[in-house]
């Protein structure tokens, strides 16, 4: 590409987390590549007030990544690992029950699952998914919800807890 080479781009699609009803305890709930997304919602949390805790989930220590960084933010960051090489033994319902005001959560749907079934707040969860083209079209991604089947590529990848339906 030459530089002032006009591109057509799409971008922004879908919809990402919100803060408003977070409460002042928020608990975040990552799972491998589902923690990244949730540095900078602690980043914002944490701007806004709020006492963030995270829950950061891995197979083992090896595979731990970012919890320096988020309690760099000031989140109370608590480990856990399959093998129990790091942190608490394994997975990150083991870390549960905390008190919190609201639940945070990224990872894989298995994990999603669980984290469902464990918590007892609200929430929003963000899933991970293969998107084909990321209009909605193929319903590829699709999730099951009280409203009818939502796309993840296009209604999410962000879905408040009350209408998920597992």
């Amino acid at each position: 590409l030459e530089r002032g080479t006009e591109l057509d781009l799409l971008t922004g699609l879908g919809n990402g987390y919100t803060t408003q009803q977070s409460g002042e305890s928020p608990l975040l709930i990552g799972g491998g590549v589902g923690v990244p997304p949730l540095y900078d919602l602690t980043k914002l949390l944490v701007s806004e007030g709020k006492s963030v805790t995270a829950i950061l989930g891995f197979c083992t220590g090896e595979e731990v990544f970012y919890a320096d960084a988020f309690s760099a933010l000031g989140a109370n960051v608590i480990i856990t690992t399959e093998d129990g090489s790091r942190g608490i033994r394994g997975y990150v319902t083991h870390a549960l029950p905390l008190a919190y005001s609201y639940v945070y959560t990224c990872g894989p749907e298995p994990m999603l699952k669980a984290v469902y079934a464990a918590t007892t707040t609200s929430g929003q969860f963000s899933f991970e998914e293969r998107m084909a083209r990321g209009f909605g079209a193929c319903m590829g991604c699709s999730c099951k919800t009280k409203y009818g089947n939502k796309r993840i590529c296009k209604d999410g990848p962000v879905l408040e807890k009350e209408e998920i339906l597992w």
